[in-house]
């Protein structure tokens, strides 16, 4: 079984997008011919590639104006909208990995230039870039002149590189805003952060305990908190931190959607399969587009012998989870349970040879709940 971290910041509160923004191209001034005292010709001024890059897009042609406006990022590499707009249309035709390539390379080349940061934060984010994401809220952070951005930022920084594993960047960004910020609680929630997904308990709850102390209904912290309680195999310390969640007068559907999966998750591992099959779809209704309530419905359909459909809640888990957030995010009781998850992707993402190695793990394994389905998944595969 897995349970599921809440992240603070940006992270969770609007970076995940559905799209990047799509700059307006400027209004483009008429040039002049010039005349020149000449009976033999007429010179016309060069055009250059962001021109034709315009002209393009006036004309709806976006293949031409893309390939117009990467030329012109090579003959004018100073200018940030060529850089903007290149990485937009790449966006808008679905080439996202492309996309953020292309900002990257623009905030190479300029520098910390706000536009482009945004662009990469939301891009790199969308395609699980957590490496440039981070670097990207860290440049937006240091450019923030109000406390309320420097600790969005600064917050998003540190949750960021600790997804991409970079601790020692993640540490620093934290303890930046806590010595900048000593009253707010950010600095402190990215920090507990870092520490928890590091394994270091102990810290973590150390940082969720302080938090709550002058905020009793955070609910990241009591989320996360409720997380180390299952990690230290105490399930009603656990529950009573998810349910706390639910009562809390503030909770967002997010924050609501997370404590119901987690829950149902401490009923799945005690074998009341129909409660946690009604929690399950209370989460995945308070929040539709998250990954971890379908992910948790399909590994509790599989073990009640529902395979097909456990393969359709994964798919719906999956399509949801393209940047990995949610499963980097998951907490394991026991690694058949991961081994399970990852199976049943790789059945999805049609790698039979990944997806029966990992069958035959779980069927070998401690958790006897899981030996019928993989053995049910191990014989579909070897069905020709």
């Amino acid at each position: 079984m897995a349970l599921k971290n809440r992240i603070a910041g940006t992270v969770a509160a609007g970076i995940l997008l559905a799209g990047a923004a799509h700059a307006a191209p400027p209004s483009i001034k008429a040039r002049a011919l010039t005349q020149k005292s000449s009976i033999t010709r007429l010179e016309q001024p060069v055009e250059t590639q962001r021109e034709r890059a315009f002209a393009a897009l006036r004309a709806g042609d976006r293949v031409a104006a893309l390939a117009a406006f990467q030329a012109a990022t090579i003959e004018a590499p100073q200018d940030p909208h060529v850089w903007q707009l290149a990485g937009d249309l790449q966006f808008a035709q679905d080439d996202r990995a492309g996309a953020v390539e292309t900002w990257a390379a623009g905030v190479e080349q300029l520098g910390n230039d706000p536009v482009l940061l945004q662009r990469l934060l939301r891009g790199a984010v969308e395609v699980g870039d957590y490496a440039r994401a981070a670097l990207a809220a860290g440049g937006l952070a240091a450019l923030a002149t109000q406390e309320g951005e420097v600790l969005h930022f600064g917050g998003a920084q540190s949750e960021l590189a600790t997804l991409a594993g970079d601790f020692t960047q993640a540490e620093e960004a934290a303890r930046r805003l806590i010595k900048r910020f000593p009253h707010a609680v950010e600095g402190r929630l990215a920090l507990a952060y870092m520490h928890l997904q590091a394994g270091e308990l102990s810290e973590a709850e150390d940082l969720y305990r302080e938090i709550l102390a002058v905020a009793p209904e955070h609910t990241t912290a009591l989320n996360n908190l409720g997380n180390i309680h299952y990690l230290q195999r105490d399930l009603d310390g656990a529950a009573r931190h998810f349910e706390a969640i639910l009562s809390a007068s503030e909770a967002t559907p997010y924050a609501e959607s997370l404590a119901l999966s987690n829950l149902a998750e401490l009923f799945q591992l005690q074998g009341a399969f129909k409660q946690a099959e009604t929690l399950y779809r209370q989460a995945i209704e308070a929040r539709p587009e998250g990954a971890w309530g379908y992910m948790g419905l399909a590994a509790l359909l599989d073990v009640t012998g529902r395979h097909d459909a456990a393969v359709d809640a994964m798919i719906d888990g999956w399509e949801r989870d393209a940047n990995r957030m949610t499963r980097l995010n998951m907490h394991f009781f026991q690694p058949e349970w991961q081994w399970q998850r990852d199976a049943l992707i790789a059945e999805i993402e049609g790698d039979a040879d990944q997806a029966e190695a990992l069958w035959a793990r779980v069927q070998s394994g401690d958790v006897k709940h899981l030996h019928k389905a993989a053995t049910w998944h191990l014989d579909t595969l070897a069905t020709p």
